[in-house]
């Protein structure tokens, strides 16, 4: 072959080998350009996971990145933000999805979240370990910004299904925030994305992180931590490290060398390594905030969100100011907590909480391993947290027990115990019904006495064990049946057939310091209904006063006499 045959057998060759990876995305940030605007629209879940298949891919090549590999991961994520958005939507706005579909869609926003902190962390790195650039100074700590609320949002979406951080996630984000003081650029503002509201900068990001993790305990709704999480945005004025720790004056502390969160700020000689900041300006705002909801301005001129109702925004106001005040303002636990390992009974769902309260004595149940447990029982939850369904099972270890749990009882294992409730270890499968907020009959195994209780704290330890704080109501309740009012419609043999007479299953609790309530079903709710009431000795009609407190399934309102 002639050396002119053979330079365009090589060029030829190059040009068949460019056309092969002409569709390929990650060829060039055109190529990438073109690969997104070919997108199948209407499918949401589908092209957001092709994007994130995409930057996954990216990510792998990290130890030899394409030319344009930045530019594309940029343009990649910048692309998906609408679709990521689409499918946190559909997440929070159905809290009753099935376990499958709840565990896939959380899935979908967790990988992406993943994949984007990871390509934006290894780029961080890379940036920050080059010879420095003027030219480059605003890309990366642009970069760094978009790092950083990436791993936010690894936290955040770990929170919502009750989480522990996990895979290193503090010191990825610490480190993070790291580069930002070493380059110096830690409070220069700028948008993270064209599309932002506001600007912020990478001390304010890394602050607004730290404060929604200090809000939740394992204590706040998925919806509420989202709603946090932008009424964040709105307050990152407030948010800034001090030059100096001092306990007297700073309250928190993070420790930018520990795999840990925030703590309160305590010792008088902090390493070098923390960064502390006080909250005294931010609680002035949620002040202001709180008092003009209360003068009934609206809640989307205060920067609350447009569709957040009042009584929504008052409440989590108020958790906001017990979890950020001072250490000295702060509410205090009620009652110590006393470490013990022992078998409680638990029904859920209000019609299955009226029947216990129904039955009564009659009703209680024996524990079938009797009222201590044995050494098998003992060495599993000293090993696991909670007796297996085998030990559970084996008839062997059954005691002879004169009652029975009924089906709609379930038991728990219960390790620690105050005045004011309990906490218990559960077995996470077949639990799609436990949140905060469920309303629980919960009596201890050896007790005949059903008390009413709120699950007011979850904690995941592992893809099979929670842990549930339950609060117990301190009334007693007594079970009421409520009937209408209504003026009857017509009658078969003289008994009335409108269906105003048919009763209501609900539970009275006495006000011993404040006003009689009732815990009834939300359909049956409206302000000011008159109910006859049956069961209560003193009382013959009451009306429906304002809610309580509510959550699904149930609320709880005030009970006031009224007369007809």
């Amino acid at each position: 072959m002639t050396p002119l045959a053979d330079t365009l057998s090589s060029k030829l060759s190059r040009l068949v080998s460019f056309g092969k990876q002409s569709n390929d995305p990650l060829t060039s940030l055109r190529a990438a350009t073109h690969w997104i605007e070919q997108l199948p629209g209407g499918d949401a879940v589908k092209c957001q996971d092709m994007i994130l298949q995409q930057i996954k891919r990216l990510n792998e090549q990290a130890a030899s990145p394409p030319r344009d590999g930045l530019a594309t991961l940029m343009l990649l994520d910048e692309r998906v933000r609408d679709l990521q958005e689409t499918l946190v939507t559909q997440y929070l706005r159905n809290p009753r999805m099935s376990r499958p579909q709840e565990s896939r869609l959380w899935h979908a926003v967790y990988a992406l979240y993943w994949e984007t902190a990871r390509g934006y962390h290894a780029a961080a790195l890379r940036m920050a370990r080059a010879s420095g650039r003027q030219s480059d100074a605003a890309l990366t700590a642009r970069i760094a910004l978009r790092a950083i609320r990436a791993v936010g949002q690894l936290l955040k979406w770990r929170a919502i299904r009750y989480l522990p951080a996990g895979d290193k996630l503090w010191l990825r984000l610490h480190s993070l925030y790291q580069i930002a003081e070493t380059s110096g650029f830690q409070h220069t503002r700028m948008q993270a994305y064209a599309a932002d509201p506001c600007e912020g900068s990478c001390e304010s990001s890394y602050l607004h992180i730290l404060m929604l993790q200090l809000a939740h305990s394992g204590s706040l709704y998925p919806r509420q931590i989202d709603l946090l999480d932008r009424w964040l945005l709105n307050w990152h004025g407030e948010l800034r490290f001090a030059a100096h720790c001092d306990p007297e004056t700073q309250q928190f502390t993070i420790d930018l060398a520990a795999d840990h969160g925030p703590r309160r700020a305590r010792a008088q000689n902090a390493a070098p390594t923390a960064r502390c900041w006080n909250t005294a300006s931010l609680m002035g705002q949620l002040a202001e905030v709180q008092t003009a909801l209360q003068q009934s301005q609206p809640a989307a001129t205060l920067g609350l969100g447009e569709h957040t109702r009042t009584a929504e925004s008052l409440e989590l106001l108020g958790h906001l100011q017990q979890q950020w005040a001072p250490t000295a303002a702060r509410e205090q636990r009620r009652a110590p907590r006393e470490a013990v390992k022992r078998l409680i009974d638990v029904a859920h769902g209000l019609s299955a909480i009226v029947n216990q309260f129904k039955t009564g004595d009659s009703g209680s149940s024996d524990s079938p391993y009797g009222s201590t447990l044995n050494y098998r029982e003992s060495d599993e939850l000293a090993i696991y947290g909670f007796v297996t369904e085998r030990t559970r099972g084996d008839t062997s270890l059954m005691k002879t027990s004169s009652k029975t749990l009924g089906a709609d009882v379930e038991r728990w294992v219960m390790h620690d115990v105050s005045e004011c409730g309990y906490g218990a270890f559960v077995e996470a499968h077949d639990m799609d019904w436990l949140r905060v907020g469920t309303l629980l009959a919960v009596k201890q195994h050896d007790e005949d006495t059903w008390k009413a209780g709120i699950v007011r704290r979850l904690a995941r330890h592992s893809d099979d064990l929670l842990s549930v704080g339950i609060e117990t109501l301190p009334q007693k309740p007594a079970l009421v049946m409520l009937y209408t009012t209504a003026t009857p419609g017509y009658t078969v043999n003289g008994v009335d057939n409108s269906g105003g007479s048919l009763p209501h299953a609900s539970l009275w609790l006495d006000g011993h310091d404040g006003p009689d309530s009732l815990i009834v079903d939300p359909v049956h709710y409206a302000p000011g209904k008159i109910y006859r009431v049956a069961g209560i000795a003193d009382r013959g009609h009451i009306a429906l006063g304002s809610p309580i407190e509510r959550s699904e399934g149930w609320m709880r309102v005030a009970a006031e006499p009224a007369s007809v």
